[in-house]
Order: C-alpha cells, then structure tokens, then sequence
C-alpha cells in the first residue's frame, strides 16, 4: 500500500515558498513534491523554478519560485522592435602599414 503526504505550501520569503513530501520511497517523495509544487505555480498561472530540494531518508523539501511567464515567449507580437539593423563592422585601415 502507498502511502505519501505533503505539507501545505508555505511562503518562505517573498516569491518563494516551500513544501515538504514524504512518501514509501526517495523517488516517491520527491516526485510527489514537485509535483505539489508544479501545481501550485500552475494554479497562479505561473511557471515553476526549483531554487533549493533536499532529500533525507524517505523526506524530500523543496524550495521554490513562480515567475511570471516571459511575455514575449507567449505573445511574439509583444517583442521589443529594434531601432535598425546593427552596426557594419569597420573596414580595415586603408593604410597597407597595419601593425602585425
């Protein structure tokens, strides 16, 4: 019979929070925490950035951020227009006496 559980989320700092799992096993706890803490980004509409995990014994705590998607990935019409093309590299000096 599995048995896993998980803490609430909890804020540990601004935009970062943190749970902790537990499960049968090290992979079942660590799966189990990432995917609460998947979910909780995804219910802000977020996406999801491990800054910090830990697994000891059959325990696995995450620390985490929810950025806010890249609005220009989502959106390329929204991508910043360039001013014009860039510079041409310059030309090499006329003069055929160019230190080596």
């Amino acid at each position: 019979m599995a048995c896993s559980s998980s803490s609430e989320v909890a804020e540990l700092a601004p935009e970062v929070f943190g749970l902790t799992a537990h499960g049968n096993t090290q992979a079942q706890a660590a799966s189990l925490g990432v995917q609460r803490a998947r979910a909780h980004c995804a219910g802000m509409q977020r996406d999801f950035e491990v800054t910090r995990s830990h697994i000891g014994g059959r325990d696995y705590t995450i620390a985490f951020r929810c950025p806010r998607p890249d609005a220009t990935a989502q959106n390329p019409a929204a991508a910043p227009l360039l001013a014009g093309p860039p510079p041409a590299p310059s030309a090499a000096p006329a003069d055929s006496t160019a230190l080596y």
